[in-house]
C-alpha cells in the first residue's frame, strides 16, 4: 500500500514539473510574440507619418494651402545730395603745398589759380586758354586767380548754413557729400566737382542727383536769390535739360527760403548776371547756385546768425521738393 503511494505522489510531482515547464514555455512564446507586434507597428508608422520638418508642406499639386512666394526685394537706390558751402580759407594763408592738394593749379606765368572751362564736348580736360566755349566775365579769361574767390566772413556762414542742411537732408534719408568739413579747407571749384563722384572717381559716372552751391551775397542789397544758369555750355556728358534743371533746383530751394525765414527776396528770387561762373562750365550734374542774404548788410546778416537752423530746413526741403518733383 505505501508502495502505490509513492508511485502515485511521484506520477503527480512530475505532472506538475511538466506543466510549470509547459506555462513557463506558453509566457516566453508571448513575450516574443509581443515584441514582433511592436516592433511592426513602429515600421509602419515610419512609413505612414511625415518627417517633422516636411509635416506641414502642401503636397505637390495642393495649390488652396500653398503660402504665396515671397516677393523679389527691391533694392533702394541711394540719393546722394552734393552741398558746398562756398569759399572758405584765405588764399594768403595757403601753402604752396596746400593749393596743390586743393585742386589748384599754376599758369606758364607761375600764378595760382584754376581754369574756367574744360576743352569743348570733354570733361576733366582743362581748356588752358583754347579750345572752349570762352565764356567770361567783361574783361575777363579761361583763367580765374585764386585770390579772387577771397571773402573775408563770407565761408563761415556758407558752412553753417549747408550744415544745417545737411543735417535736414540726413534725417529726410538722403546721403550728403559736403564739399568742405571745416574753414580751414578751401578747394577749388574743380576740386569740389570730385563730389558728384563715387568715391571722388571721375573715370566713373557721376552718381550724385544735384549740386548745391551754398553762398551769400555781397555788394549793396538785401534778401536771396539763386544765380541763373544762361546758355552755351558745352562740357561733356550733360543732360539736354542741364540749364533748365539748374534753374527749376535754384527755384525751389529759393522759394523755400523767402517763405520759411526773414529774408525776402532779391531781384524777384532769380539773378541772371553770372551765367560763366566756373561751377556752371565743368558740373557735370544741375547746379543750384543760391546767394542767400548779402552778408554786408546788418539787418540781413542778423537773420544769417540767427536763423541758420531755419536756413538749412529750407534747403533740405527745397532741395527735397525738387527730387520728388521730377521723379529722381
Amino acid at each position: 500500500m505505501n508502495r502505490t503511494r509513492e508511485i502515485v505522489k511521484s506520477v503527480c510531482i512530475a505532472i506538475c514539473l511538466i506543466l510549470i515547464i509547459f506555462q513557463v514555455c506558453y509566457i516566453v512564446k508571448l513575450s516574443d510574440y509581443r515584441h514582433i507586434l511592436l516592433a511592426e507597428n513602429e515600421t509602419a508608422s515610419e512609413q505612414t507619418v511625415p518627417d517633422a520638418q516636411t509635416a506641414d508642406e502642401p503636397e505637390q499639386g495642393d495649390t488652396e494651402n500653398q503660402a504665396p512666394a515671397a516677393e523679389p526685394t527691391e533694392l533702394v537706390k541711394e540719393k546722394i545730395i552734393v552741398l558746398d558751402p562756398g569759399h572758405g580759407k584765405s588764399s594768403s594763408l595757403m601753402s604752396e603745398e596746400e593749393r596743390g592738394l586743393s585742386g589748384w593749379a599754376q599758369n606758364d606765368d607761375g600764378d595760382w589759380g584754376e581754369w574756367r572751362h574744360w576743352k569743348s564736348g570733354e570733361m576733366w580736360i582743362d581748356c588752358c586758354g583754347s579750345g572752349c566755349n570762352g565764356l567770361a566775365p567783361e574783361n575777363g579769361s579761361c583763367w580765374y586767380p585764386i585770390e579772387n574767390g577771397d571773402r573775408d566772413g563770407e565761408g563761415e556762414i556758407n558752412l553753417r548754413n549747408a550744415q544745417a542742411a545737411r543735417n535736414y537732408l540726413q534725417e529726410m534719408g538722403y546721403t550728403v557729400r559736403m564739399t568742405r568739413e571745416t574753414n580751414d579747407e578751401n578747394p577749388s571749384i574743380t576740386e569740389r566737382i570730385r563730389s558728384c563722384y563715387p568715391q571722388k572717381d571721375v573715370t566713373a559716372a557721376p552718381d550724385a542727383l544735384v549740386f548745391v552751391c551754398v553762398h551769400s551775397n555781397a555788394g549793396g542789397g538785401s534778401g536771396s536769390a539763386y544765380l541763373s544758369l544762361g546758355s552755351g555750355y558745352d562740357q561733356g556728358g550733360i543732360s539736354p535739360t542741364y540749364v533748365e534743371d539748374g534753374n527749376s533746383l535754384g527755384a525751389y530751394i529759393n522759394n523755400r527760403i523767402v517763405t520759411e525765414t526773414s529774408l525776402s527776396a532779391y531781384s524777384d528770387g532769380c539773378y541772371p548776371g553770372q551765367p560763366y561762373l566756373i561751377l556752371f562750365h565743368k558740373s557735370p550734374i544741375p547746379v543750384g547756385y543760391m546767394e542767400i542774404g548779402f552778408f554786408d548788410n546788418s539787418s540781413d546778416l542778423a537773420i544769417l546768425e540767427s536763423e541758420s537752423d531755419a536756413i538749412g530746413r529750407a534747403i533740405a526741403e527745397g532741395i527735397d521738393e525738387y527730387v520728388t518733383a521730377n521723379g529722381l
